[in-house]
């Protein structure tokens, strides 16, 4: 069970929303407002924040930055008709998901639950350097990656970037965040095609499919996800 904070004012999908996660199991807050939803994160503490990227009073990216400036909660945007744009400036700020409207409670309950199982990660309460995520085992310090048994050799930018998307499991991580995590804020769109050969060469030493991926999947238009599980 988790408490969830939903940020909507729309009062149809906020009871749905409501009827919807309490019937699976969670405890439920609601805002109506992007003032009251930064209020309320500091109030009632929630592990997860559904947030509308259209509200009355303040855009949804606003109430990301805020956000971000004390809380690595996991927010999940709830998109009606968002452009891609604002989509990618969402998770430039700092949001982890988002959800296009309509969507299932089934769809709701996997990104939440991936949501949760990040938040450890994202706490710092994950600290071993040993992990294993499916075929994959990674010794971070001493930079050992063994494929289904077999040793691999993996470059710096690889190793970086497989460091990234391992802290960020199940999360949209758009281009410009990848580029500012692995190389630096100063490269802009540039740095694309160089960030594409490198996922490119990663994905093959991990023996990934890029059409059905095991681990990096491609977010058309915003970056990439991985999708491999949670290091455990």
């Amino acid at each position: 069970m988790a408490n969830i904070l939903v940020v909507d004012d729309d009062p149809q999908i906020v009871t749905a929303l409501s009827r919807g996660l309490t019937a699976l199991g969670h405890e439920v807050a609601v805002a109506r407002t992007g003032t009251d939803a930064i209020s309320a994160t500091a109030v009632v503490r929630p592990d997860v924040v559904l947030l509308d990227l259209r509200l009355p009073d303040v855009s949804g990216i606003d109430v990301v930055h805020r956000l971000r400036g004390w809380t690595q909660t996991p927010v999940l945007l709830l998109s009606g008709a968002g452009t891609q744009e604002r989509k990618i400036a969402s998770l430039d700020a700092g949001a982890d998901d988002f959800l296009d409207k309509p969507f299932s409670l089934e769809e709701l309950r996997a990104r939440i639950d991936a949501a949760l199982r990040r938040s450890p990660l994202a706490n710092g309460q994950a600290t071993s350097s040993h992990l294993v995520v499916g075929e994959l085992e990674v010794d971070m310090a001493s930079r050992r990656l063994l494929v289904g048994g077999d040793g691999v050799h993996l470059t710096p930018i690889e190793w970086r970037l497989l460091e990234v998307f391992l802290a960020n499991a199940g999360k949209i991580l758009t281009y410009a965040t990848i580029i500012g995590e692995v190389w630096s804020r100063e490269h802009g769109d540039e740095a694309r095609s160089s960030l594409r050969v490198h996922v490119r060469s990663l994905r093959r030493k991990l023996a990934d499919d890029a059409s059905t991926p095991r681990y990096i999947a491609t977010e058309p238009g915003a970056g990439y996800r991985w999708v491999g599980g949670v290091p455990a």
